[in-house]
């Protein structure tokens, strides 16, 4: 028999005024750092709406009443990393730098970020579930993505009007600009599992990739 579940503790000295439980922003983010950890882990289907609440820890009641389903607490947590992980990769630009350094910067950023253990677990609970539920794919690339692709696209524009590139469709040299640093060292890291990438062979991609894409679109 299955050990009860933690109460809340929400009794009348944790409600606000309007009789609301406090600090629900706590709750949450410990509701979806339970359930990080177990995606990650786990995999999706293993893991099922108890285990979340018994780690959070927090009723089934206060898990239900942030997130309807698993669904959408999957799409929560792996919404959130995909903005984390962009932020990151893009914290690094400044106006001043040289754009040979900034995408440079980017790449490195971006294919370590991307090649780590946490977001290649991510990535492997992800295809898992898109088929069954494709709008957690489409939340998941309008908050990655396609934020850093845009991100980029804007860099690349401002490089354009400066003269420094000659980029005259900034998305697309964007999009060309991620797939040539990023090669195929993700499939490796997903799929070659006993043969992790070494660091070289990482740099290496990245250092022709630059080369062929400022080669491209040199001012």
């Amino acid at each position: 028999m299955s050990a009860p579940l933690p109460s809340d503790g929400l009794g009348p000295d944790s409600r606000d005024a309007g009789g609301n439980p406090a600090q629900p922003n706590r709750k949450a983010a410990s509701i979806l750092a339970a359930a990080r950890e177990l995606f990650i882990d786990k995999g999706f289907d293993p893991v099922s709406m108890e285990m979340v609440a018994r780690q959070a820890p927090v009723s089934k009641a206060t898990l239900y009443a942030h997130f309807a389903s698993k669904e959408e607490l999957f799409t929560a947590v792996v919404v959130d990393e995909a903005r984390q992980l962009t932020d990151e990769v893009w914290q690094i630009v400044t106006e001043s730098a040289d754009v040979a350094d900034v995408l440079r910067s980017v790449a490195l950023k971006f294919v370590d970020i991307f090649l780590s253990q946490h977001a290649m677990s991510l990535q492997r609970a992800v295809i898992s579930v898109v088929p069954r539920f494709p709008a957690i794919g489409i939340a998941i690339f309008e908050s990655g993505p396609r934020i850093l692709t845009s991100r980029l696209a804007t860099f690349l524009a401002e490089a354009h009007q400066a003269g420094t590139l000659d980029v005259p469709d900034p998305r697309l040299a964007a999009l060309q600009f991620l797939s040539l640093v990023r090669g195929d060292l993700d499939i490796r890291g997903l799929l070659l599992t006993y043969a992790p990438l070494q660091r070289a062979d990482i740099e290496a991609q990245i250092e022709a990739g630059i080369d062929i894409f400022l080669n491209r679109y040199a001012g």
